[in-house]
């Protein structure tokens, strides 16, 4: 069966860089001083990687997930006679009360909405002097800090949460932090059985860790369990850390050329830009130029043809203004005639009324 899509949620060994890679074995090589010939139980073990790893020194060691494809990929990665994988909820444990030694579930507390009741499942198949090692995100470092939202985290913990969420279930519980940090290793060179010891001292007065934990571990007990704290440290001694950083530095600074020759190319680009701008500015000032000469021309021939209009309009006015005088001394004349023709019919009407006027036409010496 093929692996399953990197998401980066669920991790899978080779995929995710070195980090990552660190952050989730870590954990499970931590909670192994609690394993050694012990019966283990891995809640949302993935694909396996971390139940395998408890099988090297644990009795038995069972992986639980609710995921099935998931089971199929762990099955076929990691076999063992005492390494078994199997569907289950982790809120709803199919173990009996008390049965086992060590209970681990790194990073699946935070997916569930049934969170309460998957801490209560683990109390209840722990023996009562066996040990619960569970881990969760910070939400003040992981989320709150880095202005970062997972969207496959159903609610985060804050410490103060976190503490009083297993102390409903556990009478003990130490609180553990883990992050990356910087460091320098000095071993024998043959002697796998040399003892550790860990130094932990500021490098420099005053310095500060650049990046708090991101991740809290806890380790629960009941009254009868055997609980300390205990720091821990995991090296790697391929530096493929340190290996990949120097490779992501290289592309930092390849990214860094690029990026300077990306912005002097675009300033090249600007810079012509900016003289072919300038250049189209100054064809279209000299338009404009041309335009405002037109214009102003144009102006000046309508300025001229108006006030050659107005004063043909002031002549046919004064024409006007004559002809309307000559018809109303016309009209004067007109009517003076009329009324000089008036006084004579008048005065032939009178004439005609005259006694001697009718005798002369009797007698034929005037027309009738």
């Amino acid at each position: 069966m093929s692996s399953q899509e990197f998401t980066g949620e669920r991790f899978i060994p080779g995929a995710g860089g070195y980090q990552l890679a660190y952050e989730h074995i870590h954990r499970y090589l931590y909670a192994s001083r609690w394993a050694k010939g012990k019966r283990v139980l891995d809640v949302a073990s993935g694909e396996g990687y971390g139940a395998a790893l408890l099988a090297d020194v644990a009795d038995r060691v069972w992986g639980t997930d609710i995921h099935r494809a998931t089971l199929e990929l762990a099955r076929d990665a990691y076999r063992g006679a005492n390494l078994e994988f199997f569907q289950a909820d982790a809120a709803r444990l199919p173990f009996l009360q008390g049965s086992i030694d060590l209970v681990v579930a790194f990073e699946v507390l935070e997916h569930l909405p049934e969170q309460d009741e998957m801490v209560r499942e683990i109390a209840r198949v722990v023996l009562p002097g066996g040990v619960a090692i569970i881990s969760t995100p910070d939400k003040a470092e992981y989320t709150d800090a880095r202005r970062y939202s997972n969207p496959y985290h159903i609610h985060e913990f804050y410490e103060e949460d976190f503490l009083s969420l297993l102390r409903k279930h556990f009478s003990r519980v130490v609180l553990h932090r883990q992050q990356i940090r910087a460091g320098s290793l000095i071993m024998a060179d043959a002697a796998s059985d040399a003892r550790s010891e860990i130094i932990s001292r500021k490098a420099t007065n005053g310095s500060v860790a650049l990046v708090p934990p991101m991740y809290m571990i806890a380790v629960c007990a009941g009254e009868s369990g055997g609980l300390e704290p205990v720091d821990s440290a995991y090296l790697d001694p391929t530096d493929g850390f340190i290996k990949e950083w120097r490779a992501h530095v290289e592309n930092l600074g390849n990214w860094g050329l690029r990026l300077e020759q990306d912005v002097k190319e675009r300033d090249e680009a600007l810079r012509r830009s900016m003289v072919a701008l300038e250049e189209e500015t100054r064809s279209r000032d000299g338009i404009i130029r041309n335009l405002q000469q037109e214009l102003r021309k144009e102006v000046g021939r309508r300025d001229e043809e108006l006030i050659r209009l107005q004063r043909e309009f002031e002549g046919r006015l004064r024409w006007v203004q004559a002809l309307k005088e000559d018809v109303s001394l016309r009209d004067a004349q007109l009517e003076h005639a009329n009324s000089e023709l008036q006084k004579v019919g008048d005065h032939l009407a009178q004439i005609r009324h005259h006694s001697f006027y009718r005798v002369l036409c009797r007698l034929g010496l005037l027309p009738k």
